[in-house]
């Protein structure tokens, strides 16, 4: 029992930490730094001896299409900005769900700490090669922390040459890869490594800052903590793009959308399982429940899926607007244009309607005696099938009590109703009420549920009434 409470109390925090962090990741996506903005506002130079120190600009120019990356196991790599090695290890990966736990062999990047893993070790590490800098023209540009968004291809083996570490190793060319076989049952324990590389363009445009005689990033925004990293929000411009300026501008637009909208995805996913971990996980101990204990424990997971996708789906709405205050003031100004044509379309009934009373009175009425019109004409409604009975007495009364009339004044407005009581339908009795109702340009909570139980006595109903308040309006 009590290895079964942890493991409800781990699937509820592993529920939390994945609706915690996928929101936050939802919501710092929106407003991440705009790279492509920034290196759309920097002003373009032509030569190194037009810049200052800290200048935020951007330069095109050629680059050497010869330059030459050294490698680890491989001896060299010509004609690439970037180098990415992938190392792999063949290994058993260890999965527990409330089925249990499940084993299977997969290749993997780092080896699973695992019973099943114990003996095996990965001997080739990944990395990222680049140059200590690189150079636009006459333009030196600083390789830390350099960004690119052009897309990288792969390098097949038989381009490259093995290094003395490499052949060391004991690697070989397999396909597409490099492979190191251990001899290991079911080749558990082998590696392979992979490398992709961005070519080097003939043309390229870099957008940064001019630091002491080389350019450097330029940190537009401090960016710090675990959601940054997760989203490669860095806030800094420090970009080399292949193509002339505005060539390469589009490119950066393009890159900040797809990658948006990647995370996006990614970010109502984990949120949608966080949300079906979490409920699933309140409620697992149900399953032992005869009968109805899975079935409910099921339709929570279930409810548990939707709650996690609608409340992220709320968090990306909100932050997209909130990241865009033009979107938000352009909406704002439709709301407001909204209610103004509303109100004005409102003042026109009104003002008409209240001709109308005013027509038929023979005088504009006030409020107090609107009141008391509408009283009458409710208590002839209630009459006009003979005796009142109890629950439109109770109508009546709340009538009353709501306008503080004395009962000297209900007794006078009641004798004034059955003096007035004229041959006129139920029907023509309620469109007289509502265009009393109306008259005064609202019909409150109260008053509308009085006129609800009008229409009932009126043998109309809701749906009537709704069609009369139209008629009244548009007359």
């Amino acid at each position: 029992m009590a290895e079964k409470k942890r493991k409800k109390g781990n699937g509820i925090l592993f529920g939390l930490i994945l609706m915690g962090a996928s929101l936050a990741g939802i919501w710092k996506n929106e407003h991440r730094f705009d790279y492509a903005k920034a290196a759309r506002d920097t002003v373009p130079v032509e030569s190194v001896d037009d810049l200052g120190p800290g200048a935020v600009f951007s330069h095109t120019g050629s680059m050497d299409q010869g330059l030459t990356l050294v490698g680890k196991y491989v001896q060299s790599f010509t004609g690439y900005l970037e180098i990415r090695r992938s190392a792999e290890i063949y290994a058993w990966d260890r999965d527990e769900d409330d089925d249990g736990v499940s084993w299977s062999r997969e290749w993997m990047s780092h080896l699973e700490n695992n019973e099943r893993n114990r003996g095996l070790k990965k001997e080739l590490d990944s990395d990222t090669i680049r140059p200590p800098s690189y150079r636009i023209s006459d333009l030196p540009v600083e390789s830390r922390r350099i960004q690119f968004v052009d897309p990288s291809q792969s390098i097949p083996p038989g381009e490259l040459a093995l290094a003395p570490a490499g052949t060391s190793a004991g690697l070989v060319t397999r396909g597409d890869k490099f492979y190191l076989a251990k001899g290991g049952s079911d080749q558990l324990g082998d590696e392979r490594i992979t490398y992709r590389g961005i070519p080097v363009p003939p043309v390229a445009t870099y957008f940064g800052a001019w630091g002491t005689d080389i350019a450097v990033a330029h940190q537009a925004e401090v960016k710090e903590g675990f959601i940054a990293d997760i989203i490669q929000d860095e806030g800094i411009l420090h970009h080399l793009v292949a193509g002339p300026r505005e060539t390469a501008l589009v490119t950066l637009q393009e890159h900040l959308a797809r990658l948006k909208m990647i995370v996006r995805i990614i970010g109502l996913v984990v949120c949608t399982i966080g949300g079906g971990v979490l409920f699933s996980s309140l409620t697992r101990l149900l399953v032992f429940l005869p009968v109805v204990g899975p079935l409910i424990h099921r339709v929570t997971g279930w409810l548990g899926l939707l709650i996690g996708f609608v409340l992220g789906l709320i968090t990306l709405v909100v932050a997209y607007l909130t990241s865009k205050p033009l979107v938000l003031a352009a909406i704002a100004l439709l709301l407001l244009a909204g209610i103004v044509l509303l109100a004005r379309n409102a003042t026109r009934k009104r003002k008409r309607i209240q001709e109308n009373v005013a027509g038929t009175l023979g005088h504009r009425p006030s409020s107090t005696e609107m009141s008391e019109l509408e009283f009458i004409q409710l208590w002839q409604l209630a009459a006009g099938n003979g005796a009142i009975s109890p629950a439109e007495q109770r109508t009546l009364d709340q009538w009353t009590r709501r306008n503080r009339w004395s009962p000297e004044k209900v007794a006078e407005l009641t004798q004034r109703a059955g003096r007035e009581i004229s041959s006129s339908t139920d029907r023509e009795k309620l469109q007289t009420l509502v265009r009393y109702a109306l008259a005064d340009g609202r019909i409150d909570r109260k008053e509308l549920k009085t006129l609800d139980q009008a229409a009932r006595w009126a043998g109309i109903g809701k749906k009537g009434l709704r069609q009369l308040m139209s008629e009244v309006q548009t007359a």
